[in-house]
This record gives C-alpha cells, structure tokens and sequence, in this order.
C-alpha cells in the first residue's frame, strides 16, 4: 500500500512537472509582439528607399528583416489605427473620415474587438506607448480601458511636441490615466519610457508593446542637438523635418537596443511602417489640420496623405523576426487589417468573435515569401470618395458633382499617370459594381455625425440612416 502511495505520489509530481514545463515551453514559443507606427512618414523619406534623412536603425532593420513593398493603409491617422486594432475596415463602424481631433466627441466603438485584448486572453502583457488618436472624450475609449495593461503619451494628435499641449489648448500627457507634467520631446521620452518598461518586463510573459510615434507628423519641431546635424539643409522646414525622422529613427534604436539588452529580441517579431503617406500640400483640405509642409517625399506615387492615390495610403513598412523571418523583400499586396489575423494567430490566440474580421493572415506572405491570399482590398469609403484594388486594377471615386472616376493599373502604373476609365468602361463597371456593395454596407461617419450635432445639422442622408437603402 505504502509503495503504491508512493507511486502515485510520483506520477503526480511527474505530471505537475511535465505541465509546468509543457507552459514554460509555450510562453518561451510565444513571439514578443513589438508594433512602431511612424506618423505621417513619406515613403522615400527612410534610407532604404533612397531618403536624404539619416536613418541608420531603420535601415538595419529593414536589411534584416522583409520590407514589405506593398504595404497599405488608410489616408488618415485614426483609420489606420482602428484598422490596425480590429482587423475590420473602418467604414464598418463609422471611422472612415478624417480622424478624431482634440474637439471630437467620438472614439472607436466599445463593442469592437481590438488586438490587445486577443493577446490578453492568449496570456501576453500588454502596453501602448505615444499617440493614441482613438477617441478621448469618454473613459472608456482610452488604452487602458481598451485592453491595455499599461499606456504612456497623449490621447490626441497634433499634440504640441515639447509642450504636450493639443490644438485647444489643453495639457494632453499621461501615464495609466493620471495626467504628467514630462519635460523633453515626446519621441524620445516615449522611447524611454518604453525601453524602461522593456527593462522591468517579466520576461515569463509574452510580450506586446504598440508605439505609436507622433512624427514626423506636424507640428514641425524637432530637438536643437538633432537640428544641428542638419545645419546646412535648407530651407529651414526641411531641416526641421529630415531633424524629426532622425529622432523617429533614434527612438526606433532605444526600444530595439531595450530588447537586446533584456534578452528579448531573439524571440521577438516587429512591425514598422507609416500610418499613411507622407503630408503634401493639396488643393483643397483633406487632412487632420494644418500640415502646410510639402516636404515628405513619397517617391514615385502620386498623393499624400489624406488622398486615396497611393501616395496616400501606400507606405515604408518592414517586418523583422530573427530566427523566423530571412531578409528579404515582399512585393505581394498586404493591407493594414491583416496584421490583426496575423499576430493574433501568431501568438496563439483565437480568432473566433462575433464580428467579422476583414484582415487575412499573412505570415506566409512575410516568412515564406508564399503569394498574397489578397484578391482585393477596399482601399477606403467614405459618403463622398471610395476606391478599391482588385487584381492590378484600382479604381478610385470622388462622389461629389461632378463625379469623377480614375482607373488604373498600379502594377504598370504605380505612380498612376495613366487613368483608363474612359477606355475599359468594363472593368471601371466591375470595381464599380464591388465598391458599391462596400457602400451599402458602410456605418454612418462618426466625424460627420460629430460635425453635425456641433452645428445642430440634422440630414440624415449624410449621417444617418440612409431611408432609401433595401
């Protein structure tokens, strides 16, 4: 009897044994997530597409790891954002226009399912660093109510860089919801803070860090050390601008060289790119506010941002995963939705919820190399523009009379030069057609919604329930 007692004794401590390893194994098989969105950043403004800034981190990564040279997003910051958080297109939930600004009374749905909170429930730690831009004017649209275990920066954008003022006037600093009063630019304070969170990190968790950097977006202002290194660049916007990619590059280099030291980042898969293209000057506004610098350089694509054209929404992005990913470079279409599907499945965690995910998962794309699962990407929606992507043809649409259509071939024509909509009124008809069926299903626009309750405009055609709709 004894013997046997002990036996079973044994079998158990085994089993313990067995199932504490069994979930070491898998915390240290789970990849650490690191997200950095840059914030307005023109395509050719990094050094590995030709930019005259120094870029130095960025450019090692991007050598390291798979650029990814067809990488969209949305025109504007929030979107993108939202996109990226829900893996869902924005227009399904009222998103697609414009972005939230420091007067709105919007944010991004409470019911919609983001990242953090996916990763949370496959058993990552959770931290979100610098602009937000998801909605600040109830509680439960900030980060830490959102999924977050730890957030530090600013709601809004547009923020003052040194004085973390908005465009009210209003002080817009915080760490887990308790407003700061921190000295110095905010992209190197925010790198620090999150190579000092990196520092404190439990390495037995996974880990997922989301910066959002806020430059080289507008306001123009950059630190006087970095300035210096750009001292016989004119005119002095340029100097400031190529000084606030420096700084982006520089932060890039303190979390990156935060993981190294913490043994993290051979286990650990990051993203970079751009929220949208760079800011251009247009002929009529179309962006967050005032952006009158013409300074970004998007290369050969024609736009910026807050344009469909692909100036606007297609931008540097690269993907690094020592161990995981060879360097390389992809040319197949990936859209900012798929990163949802992708890093959740990646880490392990589940994809079922109640709402459809738009996203696709595109690791073999990043890893392999394998071809895109994407046969078409709806680029955007709005009650006045849209354009969509389906094989080589993209077609974009601008509402307002007159009505106007561009059809092109971005794979013979990326800097969309030459628009064929008079000469194939077939396949015009057939995006056409696709791109309708995205607008029947299309959410109020939240900022329209938002406008009208500030002027005291009721139309519902515009931002309410369209009454004619089947």
């Amino acid at each position: 009897m004894r013997v046997e007692r002990t036996a079973h004794r044994l079998l158990g401590a085994c089993l313990v044994l067995l199932a504490l390893c069994h979930a070491e194994a898998d915390a240290a098989g789970a990849p650490n997530i690191v997200y950095i969105l840059a914030d307005d950043l023109g395509w050719k403004d990094v050094g590995f597409h030709g930019g005259k800034a120094q870029t130095p981190n960025l450019d090692h990564l991007a050598q390291s790891g798979v650029r990814l040279e067809k990488f969209y997003t949305l025109p504007n910051s929030t979107p993108t954002r939202a996109a990226l958080l829900t893996g869902r297109y924005p227009m399904r939930y009222g998103l697609q226009t414009l972005s939230i600004l420091a007067w709105s009374s919007y944010g991004l749905p409470v019911d919609e399912r983001l990242l953090p909170q996916a990763l949370k429930e496959a058993g990552y730690r959770t931290a979100a660093f610098g602009k937000w831009q998801l909605g600040h004017a109830r509680r439960d649209y900030w980060p830490t109510q959102r999924g977050f275990d730890y957030f530090y920066g600013c709601l809004n954008g547009d923020v003052d860089h040194f004085k973390k003022i908005d465009r009210l006037g209003r002080h817009d600093w915080q760490r887990n919801e308790r407003s700061l009063r921190d000295q110095g630019y905010d992209v190197t304070i925010i790198a620090k803070d999150a190579a000092d969170y990196i520092s404190g990190h439990d390495a037995s968790e996974p880990l997922f860090l989301y910066v959002s950097l806020p430059a080289p977006s507008a306001p123009l202002q950059a630190p006087r050390a970095i300035l210096e290194r750009y001292r016989n660049v004119a005119p002095e916007e340029r100097r400031v601008y190529y000084a606030m990619i420096t700084a982006l590059d520089d932060a890039v280099g303190t979390i990156v060289s935060a993981l190294e030291k913490k043994g993290l980042w051979e286990n650990t898969v990051l993203v970079f790119h751009s929220d949208n293209g760079g800011a251009v000057r247009h002929k009529y506004a179309t962006g967050d506010g005032d952006v009158p610098k013409s300074v970004s350089d998007n290369g050969p694509f024609l736009g910026g941002a807050g344009e469909l054209h692909e100036g606007g929404v297609r931008v540097a992005a690269f993907a690094v995963a020592p161990g995981r990913i060879e360097p390389g470079v992809v040319t197949e279409r990936i859209h900012v939705t798929d990163l949802y599907p992708t890093l959740i499945r990646l880490a392990g965690g589940k994809l079922e919820q109640t709402k459809p995910i738009d996203g696709l998962d595109v690791w073999p794309v990043i890893a392999e190399g394998a071809p895109s699962p994407r046969k078409e990407m709806l680029i955007d929606v709005e009650e006045f523009r849209g354009a969509i992507s389906v094989g080589n043809w993209k077609l974009i649409v601008y509402g307002p009379l007159p009505v106007r259509y561009e059809l092109y071939n971005v794979q013979d024509d990326p800097s969309e030069e030459d628009n064929h909509a008079e000469r194939e009124p077939q396949k015009l008809q057939e995006l056409l057609s696709r791109l309708n069926e995205f607008a029947w299903e299309m959410s109020p626009s939240l900022y329209l919604a938002d406008l009208a309750r500030a002027h005291k405009y009721d139309t519902p055609m515009f931002w309410g329930e369209n009454p004619n709709r089947p």
